[in-house]
């Protein structure tokens, strides 16, 4: 596999955290580079829902189309985007630990073709952008 993961503990309840993390219009809120991101599709969030997330890369607005491809409250949140064909998912996966919840945080990458030589570098680029998210979320999560 072409990524990475980590782990955190939150003293939060797996509700608390899956209620922030399954909506991606959170985002900003915890982390720093994003300035927004907005729900595209109707209805409540689930498998399929969409959003479009604006972030600041190296100085420069970026804008990433977010498809939800797991739902499972409380214990599990999938999130994908296809940009320049790398496809992207992130897998968000809690289970109550110590009176809160242990979050794994897991980054897949896939690609076809030349650009699959690219994912290592890519997935280094991407780690270090977002290598200190789940330390984010714990510290806006633990704040409140």
């Amino acid at each position: 596999m072409n990524g990475f993961e980590f782990s955190e503990h939150i003293a939060r309840q797996p509700k608390e955290v899956f209620d922030l993390i399954s909506n991606p219009a959170n985002g900003s809120q915890f982390v720093d580079n994003i300035k927004e991101s907005k729900k595209l599709t109707d209805g409540p969030i689930g498998v399929g829902t969409k959003f479009r997330e604006i972030r600041l890369m190296n100085g420069k607005e970026a804008s990433a189309d977010l498809l939800v491809t797991v739902y499972e409250p409380h214990s599990h949140f999938g999130i994908s985007s296809e940009v320049e064909g790398i496809k992207v998912e992130y897998h968000y996966h809690l289970s109550a630990e110590d009176g809160g919840t242990r979050v794994r945080w897991v980054c897949e990458l896939e690609a076809s073709g030349l650009r699959k030589m690219m994912l290592p570098m890519v997935a280094g680029i991407m780690k270090k952008e977002d290598g200190d998210h789940l330390q984010k979320l714990k510290a806006h999560l633990e704040a409140k």
